[in-house]
């Protein structure tokens, strides 16, 4: 048994069913273009809550900055003053596990790959920086 739809008086339900998407098509782009220009509009111009608020975000970024920043010195520091033979590193969990690292040849790996991590967070945290508007 076949079943078949029967055209209306304006055209048959395919053209309806095209209509209908293309009207819903432009009240959803009309909605959107509102939602970006409202975005526009807070983005260019912020309340007063809305600065302090960015303004308070930025000093969070500077301050994980500069503390990336002075672990970097206190490694480099850590490497220039290694003389190959007195280093260690020591590792511990919350559960007061812990292992030390005497090898000078396993530290000086540990510290290469610790000082790549960073570097790649600096670089992560200066460009978030560099990004961020008030």
């Amino acid at each position: 048994m076949k079943t078949q739809t029967k055209p209306t008086k304006t055209g048959n339900t395919k053209e309806i069913a095209k209509k209908e998407i293309s009207k819903n098509g432009v009240q959803d782009k009309n909605q959107k273009e509102e939602k970006s220009s409202t975005q526009i509009n807070e983005i260019l111009n912020p309340t007063a809550e809305q600065r302090i608020k960015k303004i308070k975000n930025f000093n969070l970024l500077a301050k994980k900055h500069a503390f990336l920043n002075e672990k970097r010195d206190d490694l480099e520091n850590f490497i220039v003053s290694s003389d190959g033979t007195k280093e260690k590193i020591e590792l511990s969990n919350a559960n007061g596990y812990k292992i030390e690292i005497t090898n000078s040849q396993v530290v000086e790996e540990i510290t290469e790959v610790v000082k790549t991590l960073l570097d790649k967070f600096l670089k992560s945290s200066e460009q978030e920086i560099l990004e961020y508007t008030i």
